[in-house]
């Protein structure tokens, strides 16, 4: 039986994406404009490899990543990396974005 390791991650968006896409700026009310925009994803590549992927466009969903992407953020950001279980990840990856809403952040999350 192989081991796998899960990963959360965050992706520091252009925050232009504020202004260009309905759906994110609704999605974040609670936005203080000049806090970061961001994307929280969880997956059991490296963060990196995953990051690459989405700039490609594989498994890229609404394109936020693919589009708007400039890299991932490692600092300030809380870090409980890897999770031994894909539920783990999820339920990291939901609380990272609600406590990155909570300090005012523009917050993409699945």
């Amino acid at each position: 039986m192989s081991y796998r390791e899960y990963y959360v991650y965050v992706v520091d968006l252009d925050k232009s994406i504020f202004g260009d896409k309905k759906k994110f700026r609704e999605e974040n009310p609670q936005y203080i404009p000049g806090k970061p925009c961001v994307y929280v994803g969880q997956t059991s590549r490296t963060p990196i490899e995953r990051f690459e992927s989405h700039k490609r466009g594989h498994k890229a969903g609404k394109g936020f990543v693919r589009d708007y992407g400039r890299y991932l953020k490692k600092r300030r950001i809380p870090d409980q990396n890897p999770h031994s279980t894909r539920s783990s990840a999820l339920r990291r990856e939901k609380q990272l974005a609600e406590i990155l809403k909570k300090r005012g952040w523009a917050v993409w999350w699945n």
